[in-house]
């Protein structure tokens, strides 16, 4: 994803688009003095650009880092605004010019960073369901991993074992290991990159708040996480 993101030009774009209307509110056009402050805030807000797609590479979940970026876009357009509602001497050509290279550069930014909502593959954690029910939610979704807690395996289950890669996880409510197969460290091991999952936790209360602690604890956003009903899987 980091690599998707330095090949992004969107953010970059954005800000020379910024750097662009910040030099038309400072040095607004021919006929004015050619001001040091005009280059040198342009070249600051690239480099805030650039300062911004490479601390996005080391968030850790897409959803983070494309809320940094759009956090950036809203201080580039604030500031914008801001230069232009408090620079009395800026020609209305230059004024206009200025803020259609910066909307362009703006919707260009927004729209390259638009996440699909099928981006992300999708975990089950679950327990007490039909199998039958586990059957059909697991059926042609390509893309759902499931962990299954159970006392005892079923032939059925075993079926789905084989069939669709269900982890069954054997023991009682109460069993250390089954509850350390689905605590933060168990769940870690399993599915190193869970926090770019979406979570689907259906049981009882308390094993949605156990799973649902595990999960915090993981730094799975709460965006991420989808608490269902037994019934509702």
């Amino acid at each position: 994803m980091a690599s998707q993101a330095n090949a992004n030009p969107g953010p970059i774009l954005f800000w020379c688009g910024v750097a662009v209307a910040e030099f038309g509110a400072i040095q607004p056009g021919f006929g004015y003095p050619w001001r040091p402050t005009a280059y040198a805030a342009a070249a600051l807000l690239v480099a805030l650009g650039f300062l911004i797609v490479k601390a996005a590479d080391h968030l850790r979940t897409e959803e983070a880092r494309q809320r940094l970026r759009l956090g950036g876009y809203l201080a580039g357009a604030l500031l914008v605004a801001h230069e232009f509602s408090s620079t009395a001497y800026v020609t209305e050509l230059s004024r206009a010019g200025s803020v259609a290279l910066y909307a362009m550069a703006a919707v260009m930014a927004v729209r390259s960073h638009r996440v699909p909502a099928t981006a992300r593959p999708t975990l089950l954690i679950a327990t007490g369901l039909d199998p039958s029910a586990l059957r059909a939610r697991l059926d042609g979704a390509t893309d759902t991993v499931a962990v299954y807690r159970i006392e005892r395996a079923t032939d059925e289950l075993r079926d789905l074992e084989a069939r669709y890669g269900l982890i069954l996880v054997e023991g009682g409510e109460h069993d250390p290991r089954a509850k350390e197969r689905v605590s933060a460290s168990g769940l870690s091991r399993e599915f190193p990159d869970i926090s770019d999952r979406d979570v689907v936790v259906a049981g009882p209360r308390q094993f949605k708040r156990y799973v649902g602690g595990a999960l915090s604890r993981l730094a799975v956003p709460r965006s991420q996480i989808h608490f269902k009903s037994q019934q509702k899987v």
